[in-house]
C-alpha cells in the first residue's frame, strides 16, 4: 500500500489520504469513539457539532500523515526542505551551543506532519536519533521503522535504548522523543493534561536531569492553505530543574514538558491525533474513560 501511494502525484495522494481519514471518522470506524471521548474531556465547553468537526479534521490529518510515511525515502533532502518553513531555529542552535557535547533532546508529539519530523531535521543537516515504540505486530513494525530510517536518522527501540541515547547525546546528536501518549503507572507520573490527570512518561525528564541535555520543543504544523507545505516551529529550551534524585523536580519538569505539548494542541487541536487512549491509566480510585475494548490489529 505504501509503495502504491508513493507512485501517485503528490496532490492526488494527499487528497486520497484526507478522504480516507475523513471517511473513517464519519463511518465511526475503530478509534473514532475513543477520539470523541478525548475531545469531550479536553473541550467540555464545545458543542457536539464542533467536536465532530475537530474529529473529522484530525483524522484527515492522520490520513495525510500516512501518505507522508509512504513518501519517506522517496524525497531528496532538497525536496523535503523546499516545502518546509522554519520558525525559531535559532533556539535549537543556541541549545546545541550550550549543551554538553552538543546533544539536545527535541520534544514533540503526534501532531501535524510528525511523520516528516526526522526527515526535516536530517535534511537540515542535524544528526538525529529517534526513540520509537515497538509495535506488537513485528512485521508491521519492521516496515514502518525501515521506511522512517530512510531519512538517515538512527532509530532505537524504547525499553532498551538507555545506553544508546546517552551515547547519542554525548556525540552531539539530537534525540527526538514524543511525549503525548499514555503509559503505565510504573513508567510515568500523573500530571495535568488538557484538563485531566494523565500518566506521562518521566524518562525524558530524568534523562535531561542526569545528562544536562537541554529540551527544545518542536512541532511540525501543516499549512492550512496548502497541506503539502509545513512550518517547523521551534521554541526556547525549557528551564529544566537539574536536581538529581529529587521527585519534586522531576514532577515539575514533566509538568513543564506536558504544558508545552498542551499549548500546541490547544492552538491547533485539529492537528493532534485524538484517537490515542491518552487517559487510560488513572490514579487509584479515579474512574477511567470508557474507551472501547478492541482487538489490536496494528
Amino acid at each position: 500500500m505504501l509503495w502504491a501511494v508513493a507512485q501517485l502525484p503528490d496532490d492526488a495522494a494527499l487528497a486520497l489520504g484526507a478522504f480516507a481519514g475523513r471517511s473513517w471518522a464519519r463511518l465511526g470506524l475503530p478509534r473514532t469513539r475513543d477520539a470523541r471521548i478525548n475531545l469531550r474531556i479536553a473541550f467540555p465547553e464545545w458543542s457536539e457539532a464542533r467536536r465532530t468537526r475537530g474529529l473529522v479534521r484530525s483524522f484527515e490529518n492522520l490520513g495525510r500523515s500516512l501518505v507522508e510515511l509512504a513518501w519517506l525515502g522517496r524525497r531528496s533532502p532538497e525536496q523535503v526542505l523546499a516545502r518546509v518553513r522554519f520558525e525559531g531555529l535559532e533556539h535549537l542552535d543556541a541549545a546545541r551551543a550550550a549543551a554538553p557535547g552538543g546533544g539536545v533532546i527535541v520534544m514533540t508529539a503526534h501532531f501535524g506532519s510528525w511523520e516528516l519530523f526526522a526527515a526535516v531535521l536530517t535534511a537540515r543537516g542535524y544528526p538525529l536519533t529517534v526513540v520509537h515504540r515497538v509495535r506488537d505486530d513485528a512485521g508491521l513494525d519492521e516496515v514502518i521503522v525501515a521506511r522512517r530510517a530512510e531519512s538517515g536518522a538512527t532509530y532505537l527501540p524504547r525499553g532498551s535504548a538507555a545506553l544508546g541515547v546517552v551515547r547519542a547525546l554525548r556525540k552531539g546528536s539530537l534525540l527526538a522523543l514524543l511525549l503525548d501518549q499514555n503509559v503505565g503507572a510504573d513508567e510515568g507520573i500523573f500530571v495535568p493534561f488538557l484538563g485531566r490527570l494523565a500518566c506521562t512518561r518521566s524518562g525524558p525528564a530524568q534523562l535531561a536531569m542526569s545528562t544536562g541535555a537541554p529540551i527544545v520543543p518542536m512541532f511540525l504544523h501543516r499549512d492550512a492553505m496548502d497541506p503539502a507545505r509545513h512550518v517547523a516551529r521551534f521554541y526556547p529550551a525549557l528551564d529544566i530543574e537539574r536536581s538529581r534524585d529529587d521527585d519534586a523536580s522531576l514532577a515539575a519538569n514533566v509538568r513543564q514538558m506536558t504544558r508545552a505539548v498542551e499549548a500546541e494542541i490547544r492552538a491547533a487541536p485539529e492537528l493532534w491525533t485524538w484517537a490515542h487512549r491518552r487517559w487510560r491509566t488513572q490514579p487509584p480510585g479515579e474512574p477511567r474513560p470508557r474507551y472501547r475494548r478492541e482487538p489490536k490489529t496494528y
